[in-house]
């Protein structure tokens, strides 16, 4: 996750330098768009796990995430641009301590997330070389999370995967590099239910949330 906050930091850097003047955006323009980035699990979505070797109290389901993705947008008007995108974020395990009977143990957690949904922006000052934005998108994940400990010297391991519902809004900023190129940095909270029950004791459907940080890099035409 570090070596992601590093690759943001010099991409920001190098994006304000690099802004020309230029046509903005247009009604009919098209957009392909490429991501890179990191993401960050958000607050409340811990699980807690019951079992009959002890428990584990606010397990993260993941640590720093890898974030990645691509996508198309049509602009219906200079303000407004709708189309399809796939996304998704890998995230690294995280380990929490495990109490059980005499003993202190470990239990490992990992989520990939990858999605397909419709997408859109609302964009401010539209003919500016440097533009606010509003993403926002909605659709179908499918989430997969993976669940390691060794207890009393004995190691096990379970996964579970779910298709669920997951939409996304944020902000960006974005110039100009030419005619054709624009480069920006886009913020996302993005949110999905998954379903645990198979991994946790007494679990059901939870609601996880993460917030992404991504470099974007687009072609117009």
């Amino acid at each position: 996750m570090n070596k992601v906050c590093k690759i943001l930091a010099v991409g920001l850097g190098c994006l304000f330098p690099l802004l020309a003047q230029a046509n903005g955006l247009e009604k009919g323009d098209q957009m392909v768009s490429g991501f890179f980035g990191g993401a960050l699990s958000a607050s409340g979505s811990e699980i807690d796990i019951e079992t009959s070797w002890g428990t584990a109290d606010s397990v993260g389901w993941g640590n720093g995430a890898i974030s990645y993705g691509l996508q198309y947008l049509y602009a219906l008007n200079p303000y407004l641009a709708v189309g399809a995108e796939f996304n998704a974020n890998n995230f690294e395990s995280t380990t929490d301590t495990v109490w059980g009977y005499g003993y202190e143990e470990s239990v490992s957690s990992k989520m990939d997330v990858y999605s397909l949904m419709a997408a859109g922006r609302l964009t401010t000052s539209p003919a500016s070389s440097f533009r606010f934005y509003i993403p926002f998108g909605a659709g179908w994940a499918f989430a997969k999370n993976s669940v390691s400990a060794t207890v009393a010297g004995e190691y096990g391991s379970d996964s579970d995967s779910d298709n669920s519902f997951i939409y996304y809004v944020g902000m960006g900023l974005e110039g100009d590099v030419s005619d054709n190129w624009l480069v920006g940095l886009e913020l996302r909270y993005s949110s999905f239910p998954f379903d645990n029950s198979k991994l946790v004791m007494g679990g059901g459907k939870e609601a996880y949330s993460f917030l992404s940080f991504m470099l974007k890099a687009s072609y117009k035409f």
